[in-house]
């Protein structure tokens, strides 16, 4: 392994990128580097960019990176190889060691940073180590992005089974003398609240860094109206379906023409499109310079994110950020991220919901119809888009961040929902008087639970308690449960269950005010009084000695008026979640519970 030379004279601050994907001279992470690489010299940065050994060597000279990385473990981790994992797990000083001894050589100092553009739990817990043997002028500020996929299933919303090990490594932080000096960035709530509940740290928001690099020249539109279709391995139908939906664009503006650039490894799905008339549809490579990648982007009239909606509920997009930055409207699916920041002023466009060959034609035909005005309101705004979400502005932001010492505890932001049937979501609010967590949530045991919730901010106005919960009523001549709750110690509601009111014994939302802002303080301890609990072994029902009272599938705390809008929402997932949990809740329950004596 090669390492660094010494440092040498008054060169500036460093900032060593340790990037641990496969990547060509094409896409995102490629980009990102050599953005970081540009961007951090000119503001008096000194990069240092690490690969993979099995980088191509021209590739690495672009950047100017050393290619002294050896690949980490995937950490995809299901039931069948979790005791693998767990052993990866173990290994991770080794697996650490090539990156460890760079850094040693390197000499950095509390003036330098480590960014990771990608987190990985070897590589928290492994950096956590090496930053509680320096010392306080030798240990430099480190900064993990999360990006999404990493702790949440894309499909369901759950955490996947690797976030346990992201635990872990977070555990490994809590008790490592620097742990002040680990920073997670985060570009939307939904991350942040990945980030609070899985590795209970506060994360620090940043605007998504891919925006137009500074030196792109602009391309003048064609003539003819351009479509640039963005699709990938999570377009689904709308990959499947561009054919159709290229034909019922066409049919009404026979003069559009389309450039789709293809991402990741979907040659097969590719290969077996009708696209129709050739001399209208252009298929861009997979490997593409900088230069060209923008330069297409630029000539086209919209842009459009052919993606499923429900990954990128989690997901965020550099290719909107890209788009957006260089004045092109871009069309997306509703309910994402990127539909979020277009209501935000990050972007301007149109969203798309519904079966794709009819609805995303409706939409591209729609923008085609308004490209006018829609160009001049995302031109209008592209300047300002070019410089806060472009990667010197994060560069910028990290160094801001080095400079301080900010509390690292998580804080519950007001609206957002705890699921009481995943442990890793729920286990650290709950204090004295709680079971297992199942599949569809979590019981009380005995006459008293108690839960805490530390808020992320004072509030100003006036806040509600929601329960989705159901109770423990075994016969239909129960005389059934009432739960009394409380607000420290200012009793707040008393919630009653019986069986004529139970509707077949599922849940249903419960609410209570919460006492005015003035009075409550920073974390709100929140206690349940419960009566009429009873054993389903005292019933006579099974061999179960838990004495059951109130069942909470999920809890919020919220303003009046997103009340009713969280309410709906669990409602309507509830009746998506009947299939059972996978078997690794109680694994998860249990690993969470050894982690938190």
């Amino acid at each position: 392994m090669s390492l660094p030379p010494a440092r040498k004279g008054h060169a500036g601050p460093k900032i060593v990128i340790p990037g641990f994907a496969h990547f060509g001279v094409s896409g995102h992470s490629f980009n990102e580097l050599l953005l970081f690489k540009n961007e951090s010299l000119d503001i008096g940065l000194t990069p240092r960019i690490l690969v993979p050994r099995s980088t191509d060597e021209r590739v690495a000279a672009e950047i100017e990176a050393d290619r002294v990385l050896d690949l980490l473990p995937e950490f995809e981790v299901n039931t069948g190889n979790f005791v693998l994992s767990t052993m990866t797990f173990a290994d991770t000083a080794r697996l650490v060691a090539p990156l460890r001894a760079w850094l040693d050589a390197e000499c950095l100092d509390s003036s330098d940073m480590i960014y990771f553009p990608r987190g990985h739990p070897v590589l928290i817990s492994g950096i956590g180590k090496w930053l509680s043997e320096k010392t306080d002028d030798r240990r430099p500020a480190v900064f993990f992005r999360i990006i999404g996929d990493e702790l949440t299933d894309l499909d369901t919303g759950r955490f996947k089974t690797r976030a346990v090990f992201y635990r872990l490594a977070s555990a490994d932080l809590d008790h490592a003398s620097a742990r002040e000096r680990v920073f997670f960035l985060v570009n939307s709530s939904a991350k942040a609240r990945s980030v609070a509940r899985v590795l209970r740290r506060r994360s620090f928001m940043m605007q998504h860094h891919f925006g137009r690099p500074p030196d792109t020249a602009p391309v003048a539109e064609t003539v003819d109206p351009t479509v640039y279709v963005h699709v990938n391995s999570r377009s689904g139908r709308c990959l499947t379906n561009l054919g159709d939906t290229i034909r019922r664009v066409r049919e009404v503006e026979p003069a559009t023409r389309f450039v789709i650039k293809p991402a990741g490894d979907i040659s097969d799905t590719m290969a077996a499109l009708d696209l129709g008339d050739s001399a209208f549809v252009e298929i861009l490579p997979l490997q593409m310079s900088t230069t060209e990648y923008f330069g297409n982007l630029a000539r086209s009239t919209l842009v459009v994110l052919a993606y499923e909606a429900q990954p990128y509920r989690f997901l965020t997009s550099g290719v909107f950020t890209e788009a957006a930055s260089l004045g092109k409207p871009v069309i997306v699916p509703r309910g994402t991220w990127m539909a979020d920041k277009i209501a935000e002023g990050y972007g301007v466009g149109m969203s798309f919901e519904g079966r794709p060959p009819e609805a995303l034609a409706e939409v591209i035909l729609k923008a085609l119809r308004e490209s006018r005005q829609l160009a001049s309101a995302a031109q209008a705004i592209a300047p300002r888009l070019a410089e806060e979400t472009g990667c010197r502005r994060f560069i910028e932001t990290m160094v801001s961040l080095a400079k301080t010492t900010p509390d690292m505890e998580p804080g519950y932001r007001i609206g957002d929902d705890i699921n009481f049937s995943d442990a890793l979501d729920s286990r650290d609010f709950m204090g004295n008087g709680w079971s297992e967590t199942e599949s569809w949530g979590t019981w009380t045991i005995g006459s008293r639970a108690e839960l805490s919730v530390k808020l992320a901010a004072k509030p100003d106005r006036l806040l509600f308690l929601g329960a989705f919960a159901f109770a423990h009523l075994p016969r239909q001549d129960h005389e059934g449960v009432n739960v009394r709750v409380y607000c420290g110690d200012e009793p707040i509601a008393e919630w009653k269950f019986t069986p004529a009111e139970a509707r077949g014994g599922g849940p249903r939302w419960f609410s209570a005010p919460l006492p005015a802002p003035e009075h409550l303080g920073s974390a709100l301890n929140l206690v349940f009084e419960i009566e009429g609990a009873s054993s389903p072994h005292a019933e006579g029902l099974s061999h179960d000695r838990r004495v059951l009272g109130l069942g909470l599938c999920k809890l919020a705390i919220a303003e009046a008026g997103e009340a009713s809008v969280i309410e709906r929402g669990v409602e309507q997932q509830a009746q998506k979640e009947q299939e059972p949990a996978p078997p690794k809740v109680r694994l998860l329950t249990r690993l969470v519970n050894r982690m938190r004596n």
